[in-house]
């Protein structure tokens, strides 16, 4: 199984230890990101537009897309204009028919990405709306975007979110960092990279045994719970 992730350093979370992951269920997967951090939809699409050697090694998407006939390609929004609607178009319908022309065998998926933590000061002091609120807006941004074109959706954030509210976790520490953009900490982006096992193979993630070092086992059968839930609830 071939993935080509067009996103940022969400995207680079997710994937942390996707392989680990496919792995463990005895499937190979070759990942190639053409990631950057921050990138939003729209530098991506200028990048691709104007033949920007921004990526990996100096190359551009062109060469990123080219290099190999991809099972999968994955897009998402920059985090600090997920919760923008006004930010991901038309980027985000020129980016779309630029990877359909470029791999037109691939499925296209779209990563929800997360909420900042309910303590982090952009969203508090910058944004000026709570953790739910950048969620619910997020959320809705990612499903119209899905909706328009019958892509399917890795429902990180959703996951994140029902982590959160399981646990009891009232600012999201259990899942991010207390950085700048609420990077995932290392029990998010196992989350994440099950959540993008569980999409892209069907597979259930109960029968995973490997987990990262640093995961604290105690939460893994919330994190898988949380996973199936988020899974379920976006891909019926």
């Amino acid at each position: 199984m071939k993935l080509l992730t067009i996103g940022n350093s969400f995207a680079d979370n997710s994937t942390r230890y996707i392989k680990e992951i496919f792995a463990d269920r005895g499937v190979d997967l070759y990942v190639s990101r053409a990631n950057i951090g921050g990138c939003s939809l729209e530098r991506h699409w200028n990048g691709a537009a104007n033949k920007i050697p921004d990526y990996p090694n100096g190359k551009t998407l062109d060469e990123m897309i080219e290099a190999d006939v991809w099972d999968y390609v994955t897009i998402q929004q920059a985090s600090h204009f997920s919760w923008m609607v006004g930010t991901y178009y038309p980027y985000a319908d020129n980016l779309i028919a630029y990877i359909k022309e470029k791999a037109p065998t691939a499925e296209i998926l779209i990563q929800e990405t997360w909420a900042y933590r309910a303590d982090n000061e952009r969203l508090c002091n910058e944004y000026k709306i709570s953790q739910s609120q950048m969620f619910n807006l997020l959320k809705e941004n990612y499903i119209d975007l899905a909706l328009k074109y019958g892509f399917r959706i890795l429902p990180v954030g959703e996951a994140f979110r029902i982590m959160q509210l399981e646990t009891g976790d009232k600012t999201g520490e259990l899942t991010r960092n207390p950085d700048g953009p609420s990077h995932a900490n290392t029990l998010g982006e196992y989350i994440g990279g099950m959540v993008w096992y569980s999409v892209m193979t069907g597979g259930s993630v109960d029968g995973i045994a490997y987990a990262p070092d640093g995961v604290n086992r105690d939460y893994v059968p919330a994190a898988k719970k949380a996973v199936k839930a988020a899974v379920a609830m976006y891909n019926k």
